[in-house]
């Protein structure tokens, strides 16, 4: 039996630069909103939600970046950034599980 992983997730590093410098600014309350998408693509960052989503994004100040199954919204990719780690800011890409959250791969690209 071959087991198959899903594709990476694919952020423009510029994007997920701006995501990270978002969160650190909005310190210590955190960010909420979603990572738009055009073609599939993500795009930017919005708070409202837009036509094409790429994820939910949200930050958490004071803890690391991983999610309860609770917090996940449906099949959707959503994205986290965590400011408890000491200089150094994290972003993490997860989906709903069936019991329990699963962490996909996350890649930057130029």
């Amino acid at each position: 039996m071959t087991l198959t992983l899903p594709d990476p997730v694919r952020l423009p590093r510029r994007l997920a630069i701006d995501l990270l410098h978002r969160a650190q600014i909005a310190q210590p309350a955190a960010i909420r909103g979603y990572v738009s998408a055009q073609s599939g693509r993500p795009l930017a960052w919005t708070t409202q939600p837009p036509p094409q989503c790429f994820a939910r994004l949200w930050s958490i100040p004071d803890a690391p970046a991983v999610p309860t199954l609770d917090e996940l919204d449906g099949a959707g990719l959503n994205l986290i950034i965590s400011l408890d780690t000491k200089g150094v800011l994290e972003l993490r890409a997860w989906q709903r599980g069936a019991q329990a959250p699963v962490e996909r791969v996350l890649m930057l690209e130029d």
